[in-house]
């Protein structure tokens, strides 16, 4: 049991968001506008980073350490675990960041 709920808007990124049966999201950027979460994303295709905003229909749920839940399993969590070093969003995050001015 937590001790204490953390917003997601302190979170750091990377961020990751793993939805079952589906891709993931690399989320760079995290905001509250207008009361509602925004996330910004990237994603590669054909070797080119495209960037691309979505915003959350709910309020993200702190569960664990750097965890947090939305309905559904869906899940966003820190990209910066060791378990997840080997994760093809750590590769677009590096990349992504020698390009970004």
């Amino acid at each position: 049991m937590l001790n204490q709920r953390i917003d997601i808007i302190t979170a750091q990124p990377p961020l990751i968001m793993t939805i079952p049966n589906s891709s993931w999201h690399l989320i760079v950027k995290i905001e509250r506008l207008s009361g509602q979460c925004v996330i910004d994303c990237i994603k590669e295709e054909n070797e080119q980073i495209t960037s691309y905003q979505q915003t959350l229909t709910e309020e993200p749920f702190h569960v664990a350490e750097n965890i947090w839940e939305l309905s559904y399993g869906v899940e966003i969590m820190t990209l910066q675990h060791r378990s997840l070093s080997a994760h093809p969003a750590i590769q677009l995050w590096q990349k992504w960041k020698r390009l970004s001015p």
